[in-house]
Formats: C-alpha cells, sequence, structure tokens
C-alpha cells in the first residue's frame, strides 16, 4: 500500500510542530496551580483565624466580668465594715464620756457627799448618756466578717445591734461610791472591748 505523499508530509509537519514543555514551563503551571488552590483556600483560613480570634476575645471578657464582681463584693465589703466601726466609733465616745463623769466623781477630794448636787449632776448627765448610747445601734459587720468577729461582738454588742445593759451600768443619783467605782470598772472593759472589736472587724477584711 502507498502512502499519499501529501498526507504523509502534513503528519510529519505536525510531529515536528509539537514539543514537550520546558522545565520553566512546567514550573509556571505549577505555580498557577498552587496560586488557584491558596487563594481556594484562603477564606476558609479567614474564618477559622476569626473564630480564633473571638474565643480569645470572650475569655477576656468574661476574665473583666470576674474581675468586675470581685470588685463589687469587695467594695460591699468595705462600705459595711465602715458603718460598722463608725457606729462603734460613737459608741466609743459615748462610752468615754460615761467614763470621765464617773472619773470626776472618784477623783473628787473631798469625796462628794451623796446629797451633792454636783455629785447627783455627773449621775444625772451619765443616765443621760446611757439611755442614747441604749437606743443606738450598730449594724453588724457583712456575714463573712461578722462570722469571724462574733465572739467579740457578743461581749458588748447584743444580735439586734443594741449596747448590751450589762456592758454599761445603770446608776442612780442616790447609788454610793462602791457602785460608781464598779461602773467606771466595767465601762473600762466596754472601751477595751470596743476597741477589740473595731480592729477584729477591720483586720478581718485586710485578711479573710
Amino acid at each position: 500500500m502507498e502512502l499519499n505523499p501529501i498526507t504523509s508530509t502534513a503528519a510529519l509537519a505536525g510531529a515536528q510542530s509539537y514539543q514537550q514543555p520546558t522545565p520553566a514551563a512546567q514550573q509556571a503551571q505549577a505555580d498557577q496551580a498552587a496560586s488557584a488552590a491558596a487563594i481556594k483556600a484562603a477564606p476558609a483560613r479567614q474564618v477559622s483565624d476569626q473564630v480564633q480570634t473571638s474565643s480569645v476575645a470572650l475569655k477576656n471578657l468574661d476574665t473583666v466580668k470576674a474581675i468586675e464582681q470581685m470588685h463589687t463584693k469587695m467594695n460591699q465589703l468595705i462600705s459595711g465594715v465602715r458603718e460598722t466601726n463608725e457606729q462603734l466609733a460613737k459608741a466609743a465616745e459615748q462610752v468615754s464620756a460615761m467614763q470621765a463623769n464617773l472619773n470626776a466623781i472618784i477623783k473628787n477630794y473631798p469625796p462628794f457627799n451623796l446629797d451633792s448636787k454636783d455629785r447627783q449632776d455627773l449621775l444625772m448627765s451619765y443616765a443621760s448618756i446611757r439611755q442614747e448610747l441604749i437606743k443606738m445601734m450598730v449594724p453588724p459587720p457583712p456575714p463573712p466578717i461578722y462570722e469571724q468577729v462574733q465572739h467579740l461582738w457578743n461581749t458588748t454588742v447584743g444580735q439586734n445591734g443594741q449596747m448590751l445593759a450589762s456592758a454599761v451600768p445603770a446608776l442612780e443619783t442616790s447609788s454610793p461610791d462602791s457602785m460608781v467605782q464598779s461602773a467606771a470598772s466595767q465601762l473600762a472593759a466596754t472601751t477595751d472591748n470596743l476597741g477589740a472589736l473595731s480592729s477584729g472587724v477591720t483586720q478581718a477584711l485586710i485578711a479573710p
């Protein structure tokens, strides 16, 4: 069988015109394919990054909220302790005034007669201050602190927040010097107890 010269020539020319891609061309094609793949993958990475950023932000927000709650609780404790100490300080001032009246009687020389007007005035002033003190309300500190100082609280202040009558003895204008001296000793102990209570409340706040 004879080949058509024209057909053979065309086929030969076509085979000669086709050439294998050069290494540079192959690399360019590979780079193009990689770029296309990267473009397709970019949105997925962006979504992942956004999710991670959002998660970190939420954790930080939770941390800030926790700190705010701690500060709020501490501010409430501080406010309660301040109110308690303010009233304890007022009570201590009243007790000090009562002590001054009794000391004026005890230290007077020569001793007052029981019917001395000056002595009676001092005891009337004592009774008046005592009435104010008994009516005074001392708010207990917040529960976490109150639990730590309850043993001190019960020595001077009742559960209702009022001074215990036994902490500030009652005296009449006709009370003898022996009762006056006994009351003065009790007031000295009350002063110490009020100071210890105030210090205990404050210390419980500083070092719970």
